[in-house]
C-alpha cells in the first residue's frame, strides 16, 4: 500500500478520479480514499494545511492503512532565483524550520533527538526524478527539476529576509507547510517517503497572488508526476 497526501483539494482530486474500486473511509475528520491505480494499492488523503494535519494523516496512513511508502505532493514557494513557476523540486531532505530549541544549544530545526535534516528515500527520489523526465519528455519548453532540501513551517513565507535566512541556514530550495512533519513521522516509523513540489510562487512579496493564480494549473502536473512515480516503485 502506498499513501498519497496533499494539503489541498486541487492537489489530490485528479488522483482520486483515477482510482479503481475506490472506497472512502473517515478517520479523525479526514476522508481517506482507498483504491487501485493499475496494480498498485493506494490510499489518498487531503490533509489540510499545516504540519499537525500532515503528521496526523501520515500516522493514520501507516497505522490504519498499513502504508509501506508515503508520497507527499503539492505546490511550494521557490527560494532560489533559478526556480520559476512550474518548476519541480524533489526532496533530498526535509526539515521543520520553525523548530527553535536554540536556548538549549540546538540548531534551528533540530529536535530534541538531534534529528534535523531528514533524508528522503533514495529509491523514491530516483522514481520521482524519472517520473519528471517521462512527464516532460515531449515538452517544447520543459520546466526545471532539481533535487534539494525542502523546508516546512506553519507560516506562508513572503518576507525577503526570511527567504535569505532559509537559503543560508538550510540550503533550502523551496518552502511549504507540511513536508517536514511528514518526513519526521515517516522517519520515526521507518517508512520510506519522498516529497514532490511544483513551484507556485517566488515566496516574495507577490507570493499570495502568484499562489492563487497558479494553484489550479498545477494539479495536472502533480497528478502526472505522482502517478508516474508510483509506476516506478
Amino acid at each position: 500500500m502506498i499513501g498519497i497526501i496533499g494539503a489541498l483539494d486541487e492537489e489530490v482530486a485528479l488522483i482520486c478520479e483515477q482510482l479503481a474500486e475506490c472506497t472512502t473511509l473517515s478517520k479523525a475528520r479526514y476522508a481517506f480514499h482507498k483504491g487501485k491505480l493499475g496494480q498498485r494499492d493506494l490510499t489518498v488523503v487531503k490533509c489540510g494545511v499545516g504540519k499537525v494535519n500532515a503528521a496526523i494523516c501520515t500516522q493514520i496512513l501507516i497505522d490504519m492503512f498499513k502504508c509501506e511508502r508515503i508520497i507527499f505532493g503539492g505546490v511550494a514557494g521557490g527560494l532560489l532565483r533559478g526556480l520559476a513557476q512550474g518548476d519541480v523540486v524533489v526532496s533530498s531532505h526535509v526539515v521543520q524550520f520553525d523548530i527553535d530549541l536554540t536556548a538549549f544549544g540546538r540548531r534551528r530545526g533540530e529536535l530534541a533527538d538531534k534529528e534535523r535534516l531528514i533524508p528522503a528515500d533514495p529509491d523514491m527520489i530516483q522514481a520521482a526524478t524519472e517520473a519528471f523526465d517521462r512527464v516532460t519528455e515531449t515538452s517544447d519548453a520543459p520546466p526545471t527539476m532539481m533535487v534539494g532540501t525542502i523546508v516546512s513551517g506553519d507560516s506562508f513565507i513572503s518576507d525577503p529576509n526570511t527567504i535569505k535566512w532559509l537559503q543560508r541556514e538550510f540550503g533550502a530550495a523551496c518552502t511549504e507547510m507540511e513536508g517536514g512533519s511528514v518526513g519526521y513521522t515517516c522517519a520515526i516509523n521507518e517508512i520510506p517517503f519522498v516529497v514532490t513540489r511544483v513551484i507556485s510562487d517566488s515566496a516574495g512579496e507577490q507570493a499570495q497572488k502568484e499562489f492563487d493564480a497558479f494553484l489550479s494549473q498545477s494539479s495536472e502536473m502533480l497528478c502526472n508526476l505522482i502517478t508516474e512515480t508510483i509506476i516506478r516503485l
